[in-house]
């Protein structure tokens, strides 16, 4: 759908946005540096999991901690473990693509369950994920249309703590598996950029069955 342009001023620089929405995003299917998107979601909970809960980004309420541990060509944004509602802060990388689930499901075996197989842990990801509703991807007001072709489930199952230190592993967590939707947002010029997502789930079922996710981020490219 064809769209007005939108403006982002900085110190009197003007940036153009996207005239077509989706233009700011990869296409779904897509691969960055020969990763595809399944393989970045697992890098990303990777990410996420490696952090200790006191400076993890996924719990940071400003957005002072989303540049702890990036690595790599891809930059990653949190959104909230649960239920989360934040408004955060961020400068990151000009020229690098951004990485972030709108809403997921991730699940690993308990500590000495052995038993537990890859086609397990990817079934219970994807349970909540067909109910997911009222999904969300804007970049300064401009709204990614059809949210839900963006999801993506494992393909191949993964250990969460592989990112950690052996020596501070709690345990061996493979196989895990998520599940959800994922967006490639395409690289951004030096600028100011409001980026807002989320959604929620609509399933009756104790496991985040009812889960929300509302993130804003004012994005600093530079």
């Amino acid at each position: 759908m064809l769209r007005n342009m939108i403006l982002a001023t900085t110190a009197a620089i003007i940036f153009p946005l996207p005239t077509f929405a989706a233009e700011f995003t990869f296409p779904p299917g897509s691969a960055v540096s020969g990763r595809s998107v399944a393989q970045l979601s697992a890098e990303w909970w990777q990410w996420a999991m490696s952090i200790p809960p006191e400076t993890s980004p996924l719990r940071d309420s400003t957005g002072a901690n989303c540049g702890t541990a990036q690595q790599g060509a891809v930059w990653f944004l949190a959104g909230g473990f649960g239920s989360s509602k934040f408004r955060r802060t961020c400068v990151i990388p000009a020229n690098r693509p951004l990485f972030f689930p709108v809403v997921n499901m991730l699940y690993y075996p308990a500590r000495g369950n052995d038993t537990y197989t890859c086609g397990q842990a990817k079934a219970a990801a994807a349970l909540n994920n067909e109910s997911a509703i009222d999904l969300f991807v804007e970049l300064n007001g401009v709204a990614l249309q059809d949210v839900k072709r963006y999801r993506v489930a494992s393909d191949k199952c993964f250990d969460i703590f592989e990112r950690i230190q052996p020596e501070q592993r709690p345990y061996k967590a493979y196989p895990s598996a998520s599940d959800g939707y994922w967006i490639l947002l395409k690289p951004l010029q030096r600028g100011r950029y409001t980026l807002k997502f989320g959604g929620r789930y609509n399933r009756e079922s104790s496991a985040y069955g009812h889960m929300v996710q509302d993130i804003e981020y004012e994005l600093i490219a530079q």
